[in-house]
């Protein structure tokens, strides 16, 4: 899972988006996107299904990277106990 943020001060948007890879009850690999402005309501929710993990890899790798081209800042994100 990884949380990327952009602040823009100029226009006063701040965004965020979260990617997170997982794999289904079924064996599949499916990649999770969430995105939206960070304090307003509204965003947006995506799934992509992969058959392979190597497959769903270059596509989470592919995603964050346009991410980072068009400005967004990876955060560290703690994760839950099990």
């Amino acid at each position: 899972q990884t949380r990327l943020e952009k602040f823009d001060y100029v226009d006063g948007r701040h965004r965020y988006c979260i990617l997170r890879l997982s794999q289904t009850l079924f064996g599949e690999w499916c990649l999770e996107q969430a995105k939206g402005p960070i304090g307003a309501p509204g965003g947006q929710e995506s799934r992509a299904y992969f058959l392979q993990q190597q497959e769903a890899q270059q596509g989470f790798d592919a995603q964050r990277d346009a991410l980072l081209k068009r400005g967004f800042v990876p955060l560290p994100v703690q994760l839950g106990l099990l």
